[in-house]
């Protein structure tokens, strides 16, 4: 028979999956927070870790917060288990459920043969309710990957979670273009686990063939080209992009590309050009990845980054129709040219 997790804590995702795969479960577990993939992660594994299949029919509740009451939470979770060791109830979009702060009673003297699982997305519950969670269950923030991260985490996942290898400039590929999304990094990867097995190196043609992000034509390989000072490489891109604006909308091109001058603004006016000063400048902990930067940020002068982002905020302006007497691609044509003789 399982075992009952007896101290109470908050919790990393990892100390909850370790516990879900050593059967040791609190009587409440409460997943909140701004970043909904982990909650999703972590409610998928207590659906399928905590009972065994054959007795989740009478043993186990999924209720949605918008489609339930709270008394009917309450009631399932203080049911009997039948047949099994607990009863599990797992409420999805809990803060959706109107009049949650009636859970206080419950969570304040939670049923010992239930495990009541509260997902509460794009937010954090507060109150008597955290305060009850947190002396009783355990609760766990989910927050997301910040952006100088999701290079190594995007690496974590495919080498962790589905057995492939993946280098550094694959995960900037990815990271650039998909952005902070873990949910569709996740979803991409699992398309993957169909058509490649496990063991494989993840690669920018891979990327380009099964993710659909063109290797050549995308905004890593723009900002190479600006970097290092090839005109007609980045031409070629810019026109590409004009030929694919639904794919490389201007506004994000032009973010990308501020965010790209501003750190190598940021190298030059850095005192501390140690390694760990310029991981910081950076976002990345990939000694090639750092030493391209660099050799990109000496390509310019001072001056002419500053002038190059007063190009970006004026034409961010157009991009989103401020003082705009031309289309997209004009202006992104435009943009480039001003930026490449700036």
């Amino acid at each position: 028979m399982a075992k009952k997790e007896s101290s109470a804590k908050t919790a990393k995702f990892e100390d909850i999956v370790a516990q879900i795969q050593s059967k040791k479960f609190a009587p409440i577990y409460l997943l909140h927070g701004e970043e909904p993939f982990f909650i999703d992660r972590l409610a998928k594994m207590f659906e399928e870790g905590i009972l065994e299949p054959e007795e989740r029919d009478f043993n186990q509740v999924v209720v949605y917060g918008k489609d339930t009451e709270v008394d009917m939470v309450v009631a399932n979770a203080k049911q009997f288990p039948f047949g099994s060791p607990y009863r599990v109830v797992i409420l999805k979009e809990a803060k959706d459920l109107k009049g949650i702060e009636k859970l206080d009673a419950y969570l304040e003297n939670p049923s010992p043969q239930s495990v009541l699982v509260i997902c509460h997305k794009y937010g954090k519950l507060k109150g008597a309710a955290l305060k009850a969670c947190t002396k009783n269950g355990v609760v766990f923030e989910s927050v997301g990957v910040k952006d100088y991260n999701l290079r190594g985490w995007i690496m974590d996942l495919a080498t962790k979670s589905f057995n492939y290898k993946l280098g550094p400039q694959t995960a900037e590929l990815l990271s650039e273009h998909i952005g902070n999304d873990l949910s569709r990094i996740y979803t991409e990867f699992q398309k993957l686990q169909v058509m490649l097995p496990a063991g494989s190196e993840i690669t920018p043609d891979t990327v380009e063939k099964y993710i659909g992000i063109s290797k050549e034509y995308n905004i890593f390989e723009l900002q190479d080209a600006l970097g290092s000072r090839n005109i007609p490489k980045a031409y070629n891109i810019m026109l590409n992009f004009t030929m694919h604006q639904k794919e490389n909308p201007n506004v994000k091109t032009i973010l990308m590309l501020f965010n790209f001058y501003n750190k190598m603004i940021r190298y030059h006016l850095s005192a501390d050009k140690s390694k760990e000063g310029l991981q910081t400048v950076f976002g990345t902990k990939f000694d090639n990845l750092i030493a391209r930067n660099v050799g990109f940020a000496n390509n310019h002068s001072l001056p002419q980054l500053m002038r190059i982002i007063s190009i970006l905020r004026e034409y961010d302006l157009k991009s989103k129709g401020v003082d705009a007497t031309k289309n997209d691609g004009d202006l992104l044509k435009e943009m480039i040219y001003k930026i490449t003789h700036a």
